[in-house]
């Protein structure tokens, strides 16, 4: 299928998917004249009302002219069309759940994704939905690009920067969970108690102190100096991961330990010197006799 405006082009080459609403279809798809440019996402907007409302943040007039993700948008065949440049590669969601990334590259993608997000200024609602994991996409050399599948346009004329604030908390706690959990960097551990309590109001701020943590932190996994917690906690973790054993232990020794004093306790006809007398043994009666010394 090819979408034709004025001079341009663009043929689909596999539908992505339909959003929620159900108003948007989103196409992969490339410049049917000049391929080597590389994929566009391209979203059909059935709903004219909705377009509407999208015209204003989906318009290179009305937009900045560094939001350079936004590649056209054009009405066609009574639709609204809105192209995206697309980014191929590996998600951060994949990374996240691959989990081989170490903690410097790490902190590298955080700092790429706050570069890229204040690079392109793009408007809230489209930086809302580029600040999910699964569409932020990481390049060989972790750069960042991201991808705009309009998933939750209901919300787009709502978000504020409360909600980035969120999203961005979310990215980080997920991106660290590691070191948070191991309690391996007191900075980072601080910067994010920072973000749970609201101490950042905006995006540029958190990102000024991000930058500062950056570089506190690298330096110190480059000097090797990152060590989880003190001796009492590092030997307070040993212990719960030994607690199943040592459970397994003490039940095992209690169990022999009641066996041995049982056995123990018990009389023994052999060695006894009032020994057990026996009458009858089944049908089987027994008749005493005097012993001679």
């Amino acid at each position: 299928m090819v979408i034709k405006f004025q001079n341009i082009q663009f043929e689909l080459i596999s539908k992505i998917r339909t959003t929620v609403s159900g108003n948007i279809d989103l196409y992969l798809g490339c410049d049917a004249d000049r391929r080597e440019e590389g994929l566009y996402t391209v979203a059909c907007v059935r709903d004219m009302e909705l377009a509407r409302k999208l015209i204003p943040m989906t318009t290179k007039q009305n937009v900045s002219l560094s939001f350079r993700d936004l590649h056209a948008s054009f009405n066609a065949d009574g639709k609204y069309y809105v192209i995206f440049h697309h980014a191929s590669g590996k998600t951060l969601q994949q990374a996240l759940e691959d989990g081989n990334y170490h903690l410097r590259e790490r902190l590298v993608i955080l700092k790429n994704i706050f570069a890229q997000m204040f690079l392109l200024n793009m408007p809230e609602c489209f930086l809302y939905e580029a600040l999910r994991k699964e569409n932020i996409v990481l390049d060989d050399s972790l750069g960042v690009r991201f991808n705009y599948f309009f998933t939750e346009i209901n919300y787009y004329w709502q978000v504020q920067e409360k909600d980035l604030m969120n999203r961005m908390n979310g990215l980080v706690h997920e991106l660290f969970a590691r070191e948070l959990e191991q309690k391996k960097s007191r900075d980072l551990a601080e910067f994010v108690t920072d973000l749970d309590e609201g101490r950042y109001g905006y995006l540029w701020d958190c990102y000024v102190a991000y930058d500062e943590v950056y570089e506190t932190v690298l330096e110190k996994t480059e000097q090797r100096e990152l060590e989880p917690g003190r001796f009492w906690w590092r030997a307070w973790e040993r212990f719960k991961k030994m607690l199943p054993t040592v459970r397994t232990v003490l039940a095992a020794a209690l169990i022999v330990s009641a066996a041995i004093y049982l056995l123990w306790s018990l009389p023994n006809p052999a060695v006894s010197d009032n020994g057990v007398s026996f009458g009858q043994i089944g049908t089987l009666k027994i008749k005493e006799t005097a012993q001679t010394k």
